[in-house]
């Protein structure tokens, strides 16, 4: 992976509010959609985070790999959905 995110993925300590449960905010199996973000919206999410106010989107999703090979078409849309919150 290459880039930047203006909010932690890693808290040792676990006190960001988001890793209070596990200290890496991707966990094993997590499906991770990147978007482009412009520097207005970037130092946004850094101050609200800063503030500790910053909560990220996280949709939970529940794949079923028998399903994903019957319907990878209709598997896929779901997991687009969720991933932008359709």
């Amino acid at each position: 992976m290459f880039g930047i995110t203006p909010m932690p993925i890693y808290d040792p300590e676990q006190e960001v509010s988001y890793l209070k449960d596990f200290m890496v905010f991707f966990k094993p199996g997590d499906i991770v959609k990147w978007k482009p973000i412009d520097r207005e919206e970037y130092d946004r999410i850094a101050a609200s985070c800063e503030a500790g106010t910053y909560t990220p989107r996280i949709a939970k999703v529940d794949f079923d790999l028998e399903d994903f090979n019957v319907d990878m078409a209709g598997t896929n849309a779901k997991l687009m959905e969720a991933l932008n919150g359709a």
